[in-house]
């Protein structure tokens, strides 16, 4: 049965693709059917309409958008919106979402258009981020850090494993040291970080067996993201791993090329890979976030009233991601378990220990690697790593 649906299910993966790392159109996702913002539209109490976002109590646009009490008038303006995920993702919705609280604090003045899946860049993310950088083709997106990487080795940071026990730990660095260190390291690059989404944990699914200990990974030829951090984690836990373009790897799941892949929950859901593999493992091994960003150029012709308002209302997107992204995966690993679509195992079953203490070099290996593309001494680098690490 799972052949069957993977044949009819095959044409369909690339509508929400997730990012996953790495250099250009090999990185990831692919985007929606047509080129262009989503047509759905929600007709606000206050008269205005605007692009659907998913609905929730606890996010409703005419009631949290930012009030704005400047006197001067706002600029009719359109920011377009980048993500690599489709428009059916919480990626896409945050965007949808920034777009609502935008027209309800401006008046319709100010609209964001949402090009999922890469639109405008071809499916290529880190050509997304360079036309964030750029500021004319994209003035806001949604990227995984695992994508920034490729401008700079520092955002890695976030990556390294094991250094996540569970969100709380997550949140309490991204609200703290290492958060704010990202987002200078944004400021370098002409981008007004407004805050940190998640991707979240990413789990190991594969169609051999239960992975629960590190010695199960060396039969297993895995496809991994285009990223030198996660290739040499995988190196050093003796896994088979190599690089494939994303769009590439389902089929290659499907025909046994590869017997694994590694993403969020909601991103092997996304692209249907449940239906090609038998055994998912929570691990929590490794963790991707998303940065909110504004390119600093079209974000500084607004005044500092108006800034406030920017600044809150895409304070309200980023949290509205995290919280639908979390509820997400928790209901995919409820109707996982319980449909048998894979064989879930939880984190309680797996030996952590032993991928810990296979991948114990990966900090030093990085923190080289900052000494050597990035000119940083050992001591900065250290204390670079040490805000994620404490």
């Amino acid at each position: 049965m799972k052949k069957i649906l993977a044949l009819l299910l095959v044409t369909a993966m690339t509508a929400t693709m997730t990012a996953c790392g790495g250099g250009g159109a090999s990185a990831g996702a692919a985007g929606t059917a047509a080129v262009g913002p989503t047509e759905a539209a929600t007709t606000s109490a206050t008269g205005l309409s605007y692009q659907d976002y998913e609905a929730s109590d606890r996010f409703v646009a005419s009631s949290e958008a930012a009030k704005y009490t400047g006197s001067d008038e706002w600029p009719e303006t359109t920011w377009n919106f980048d993500c690599s995920t489709g428009d059916t993702s919480t990626w896409a919705q945050a965007g949808y979402y920034f777009n609502a609280l935008m027209q309800e604090s401006t008046g319709g003045k100010v609209q964001v258009a949402v090009y999922a899946g890469e639109q405008l860049t071809n499916g290529d993310q880190v050509a997304g981020i360079q036309a964030l950088m750029d500021g004319n083709t994209l003035q806001v997106s949604l990227h995984s850090n695992l994508i920034y990487a490729n401008f700079d080795p520092r955002f890695n940071v976030v990556s390294l494993p094991y250094i996540f026990d569970n969100y709380d730990s997550v949140d309490a660095v991204m609200a703290g040291e290492g958060g704010e260190s990202l987002k200078s390291v944004l400021s370098e690059y002409g981008l007004k970080c407004e805050g940190i989404a998640e991707n979240g944990f990413r789990q190991i699914t594969n169609s051999k067996k239960p992975i629960t200990s590190v010695a199960d990974l060396s039969d297993i030829k895995m496809r991994i993201c285009s990223n030198d951090l996660c290739a040499e984690v995988y190196r050093e836990w003796g896994c088979d791993a190599s690089v494939m373009n994303w769009a590439e790897t389902y089929t290659a799941l499907q025909q046994g090329t590869v017997d694994g892949e590694e993403n969020p929950e909601t991103a092997i859901a996304s692209a249907s890979v449940q239906d090609v593999q038998d055994y998912i493992s929570l691990w929590n091994a490794y963790y991707d976030c998303l940065f909110f960003c504004i390119n600093q150029r079209a974000y500084d012709q607004f005044t500092d009233e108006q800034k406030a308002v920017i600044d809150a209302n895409a304070a309200k997107a980023v949290e509205y991601q995290k919280t639908i992204n979390r509820e997400n995966v928790e209901k995919l690993v409820e109707e996982w378990t319980k449909s048998g679509a894979m064989e879930v195992t939880t984190i309680d079953k797996i030996d952590s220990d032993s991928f810990k203490n296979a991948a114990a070099g990966a900090v030093d290996w990085y923190v080289d690697q900052l000494v050597s593309q990035k000119g940083m001494s050992e001591a900065d680098a250290k204390a670079f790593v040490g805000a994620f690490t404490k």
